[in-house]
């Protein structure tokens, strides 16, 4: 696999990053690269196609992410589970370009790499004009995830709107958790709020009382939400944390699962809350505009 130094050389003083292929991970043949990123308090591996988190693991616990088994590393397909990064749109376009933008079947450059003083590590990805994005987006643009490896995860992202017109933006956090057995798992910290529940187009508008427990196909945008959610499952309790304004909850079940390749009988091992700003919470960007965002994933 291609090594560290060949993407840039300083990043080799950085103990605990390097490159390492897919298919020394998870199988396969060709595969793609990934960051690993390992200290004393955590590890983490980033796919360089979509800055795409496939495995968190805080030091003496399990994977906070799911990723499926039957996930695929190919150049150009997106990866099932883990962390996708859903922009500049999410969702479906209303101009039929495909789901969930661009960013997510990018290849991302890592352009930096340090430790911080008390021993995380953070790495920058950036993602800028592509074959691609030119033809699904056409403005220039910059992209930049921040990840910060330690205990917790930190996402930061900012994508600066480089075109001369405003342009309408979304973007989700699309976090799949690994959660055991989804029926069993409780969401909290979206009491009081409202959710548009989309499974078949219905798009009806509904408040949510209490804690959240799915019992069935479940396709949920929460808007204008507090800045924290739990999810407690049977072996831990995950915090998440995020300064976006909605939450999207996402669980296929076992009818629609069995349509999807890449998830099938695996459905009940994950649920996603992903944290974003889409539906009512979407932004319009200036020229020149730079959109923020961070979410932080931590044992509670």
């Amino acid at each position: 696999m291609t090594s560290l130094s060949a993407f840039d050389s300083r990043l080799t003083d950085v103990a605990g990053v390097s490159i390492i292929s897919s298919s020394s991970v998870y199988g396969g043949e060709a595969g793609l690269p990934l960051l690993s990123v390992a200290n004393a308090q955590g590890k983490a591996l980033i796919a360089l196609q979509g800055a795409h988190l496939v495995s968190f693991v805080p030091a003496g616990g399990e994977d906070l992410l799911w990723l499926s088994p039957k996930a695929v590393f190919t150049e150009g397909k997106a990866i099932r589970g883990g962390i996708p990064l859903c922009l500049p749109w999410f969702g479906g376009h209303p101009g039929g370009k495909p789901a969930h933008g661009f960013a997510r079947v990018s290849n991302w450059r890592v352009d930096a790499a340090e430790q911080l003083a008390d021993g995380a590590i953070r790495v920058v990805l950036v993602l800028e004009p592509n074959a691609l994005s030119n033809t699904l987006w056409g403005d220039d643009f910059r992209a930049e995830l921040a990840v910060t490896v330690g205990s917790a995860l930190t996402l930061a992202l900012s994508f600066t709107h480089r075109g001369a017109a405003p342009v309408t933006f979304s973007q989700a956090f699309h976090t799949y958790f690994a959660v055991g057995d989804v029926r069993q798992a409780r969401i909290d910290g979206l009491d009081g709020t409202t959710f548009i529940n989309t499974v078949g187009g219905a798009n009806t508008r509904h408040p949510q009382a209490g804690t959240l427990q799915l019992g069935d196909a479940t396709d949920r945008v929460y808007v204008n939400v507090p800045a924290e959610q739990t999810i407690t499952t049977a072996s831990q309790t995950i915090r998440i944390v995020s300064d976006t304004q909605s939450a999207v909850i996402w669980n296929p079940w076992a009818e629609s699962a069995a349509k999807m390749a890449d998830v099938g009988d695996d459905w009940a091992g994950f649920v996603c809350v992903e944290r974003g700003d889409v539906f009512d919470n979407v932004v319009e960007l200036a020229p020149a505009a730079t959109y923020r965002a961070t979410m932080t994933l931590s044992l509670a």
